[in-house]
């Protein structure tokens, strides 16, 4: 049972100098809150740009039931840790980080006090329990996937140094509307190297939208370079403008929501898909249940007085004229190219690149209705104006709760990745090694082709229109271009 501490941190000399006045103490524990304020953020994306992270106090007390104390402990008499003192009632835990000195490349800390094994063993199996029937996407975490760790622990380092030397290469958060700090992008990602390193496999499947997060979800991208199976090179087949490209069958006339209230199952909630005639009916049931063929989403709540939400009474011309431009734009793969135009053209602003033209959709998807009227909400304005008739029925959908939308995307990308996808892969090419990473899959070179095709074919059954699928090869040159490129602009910066 291993947890991650600070490499350059030698807590036996320190909690020998200055030893623990309370009791119970136990040093593993001590060690356990350390690992959480890296850790905690793998699972989170949403709070890795946050320099302090939020600690639940209540699941915190389940396993350290003095917690306070060694809180307490940590940050005034070992001085290792802050804390930002903000807490709100129901909303927000008071947040720690690690002093300076010690935000550091981690190392694994052997936990060995039987009774805490002990709870963190229920949390581990609670986490393979959740994707015991994922077997076929799953079996694929052992031995033969590695990773070059000593070639990412420089590639970090190298990167994290490059960054501090020159400010303007700190990634932007656009949500947060603050940079990302280069120190702890390069924890994260080297403590999601070290676990795969050390066998540690993180796979969980969570409760809100079915996802399966594991060790390749938890890892930035640029340093999946380093992994082979097997030996052989992985290939990622990712699906172009995966969310774009899904909210196109909510667009659909024959696409509802059906809300059923009967005695035996009380507020059954389920996503179902009319299809024309030129299209194959599919329908989805409970995800867990990979033989079923309804979405079961009743742990989606809809707030609404109607059995339905009835957006299968779009007329027919919306469908065949304002909707079919954004269709056509979204299937192309053309959609973010022509809304960078349209950002230029109507607010004068050029954004440097795809990913930041990506956040704007998803400012769109993703936020409140009622987040229209602030200045950074100006890109949200101008996809209102462009896809007028798109954007009210986006909004629609998010009038009661803005997150609905967003769960309705991820919930049907989940099922269609895993329990049709992934599933006719594992049936079909059994040999194959195959993960999945949300809206893409990696397998290897022998079966790319196989895997692109069978995308391909569900997708557009599901979807109603073929996807774009971008191929990617995973090496080290890349991670290598990479830093050249770093160091380009630093160079140009300099001049």
């Amino acid at each position: 049972m291993r947890i991650y501490i600070p490499e350059n941190l030698d807590i036996f000399e320190l909690t020998h100098n200055n030893p623990p006045t309370f009791k119970p103490y136990k040093l593993d524990k001590l060690c356990y809150i350390l690992h959480l304020i890296n850790a905690i953020p793998l699972m989170d994306k949403d709070i890795q740009g946050e320099d302090f992270i939020p600690i639940n106090a209540k699941k915190l007390q389940d396993k350290i039931q003095n917690y306070k104390q060694y809180l307490d402990y940590l940050e005034q008499d070992l001085k290792i840790i802050e804390c930002d003192n903000h807490y709100l009632v129901g909303e927000k835990s008071k947040g720690y980080r690690l002093i300076e000195k010690y935000r550091t490349p981690v190392k694994p800390f052997q936990v060995v006090e039987f009774t805490f094994r002990k709870k963190l063993k229920v949390e581990k199996n609670r986490k393979q329990e959740s994707v015991k029937h994922l077997d076929f996407a799953t079996k694929w975490f052992n031995d033969k996937l590695q990773i070059d760790y000593d070639y990412v622990d420089a590639f970090l380092r190298e990167e994290h140094h490059l960054k501090m030397q020159d400010r303007s290469l700190w990634e932007y958060d656009r949500i947060r509307k603050k940079q990302k700090h280069p120190t702890n992008q390069m924890i994260h990602a080297q403590m999601s190297a070290q676990r795969l390193k050390c066998k540690d496999y993180n796979l969980m499947l969570d409760d809100n939208v079915y996802r399966l997060h594991t060790n390749l979800t938890n890892m930035p991208s640029r340093i999946r370079n380093a992994i082979t199976y097997d030996g052989q090179k992985l290939y990622s087949l990712d699906i172009k403008n995966s969310q774009p490209y899904i909210s196109t069958v909510l667009l659909s006339r024959d696409f509802w929501i059906e809300q059923k209230n009967e005695p035996n199952t009380p507020n059954t909630l389920s996503i179902s898909f009319r299809e024309p005639q030129s299209r194959k009916s599919l329908s989805f049931n409970n995800i867990n249940d990979i033989n079923n063929k309804i979405l079961n989403i009743s742990h989606i709540k809809i707030h609404s007085n109607d059995n339905y939400i009835m957006l299968g009474e779009i007329p027919q011309s919306l469908i065949d004229n304002e909707f079919q431009h954004y269709i056509d734009l979204v299937v192309s793969g053309k959609l973010y190219e022509f809304l960078e135009e349209a950002f230029q053209k109507e607010l004068g602003i050029h954004l440097k690149d795809r990913k930041e033209v990506k956040a704007a959709v998803f400012q769109v998807l993703f936020t409140a209705n009622q987040f229209k009227g602030q200045v950074e909400a100006a890109p949200k304005r101008v996809f209102e104006k462009m896809f007028k008739e798109v954007y009210d029925v986006f909004a629609k959908i998010k009038s009661k709760d803005k997150t609905l939308l967003p769960r309705l995307l991820q919930s049907i990308e989940s099922h269609l990745m895993i329990n049709v996808i992934a599933k006719r892969i594992a049936e079909e090419y059994p040999e194959a090694p195959i993960y999945t990473i949300h809206d893409s899959i990696t397998t290897t070179e022998e079966y790319v082709d196989a895997v692109e095709q069978i995308m391909k074919e569900e997708l557009s059954k599901a979807i109603g229109h073929p996807p774009k699928i971008a191929k990617e090869e995973w090496c080290k040159s890349n991670m290598d271009k990479h830093l050249e490129k770093l160091k380009q602009k630093t160079f140009a910066t300099a001049s």
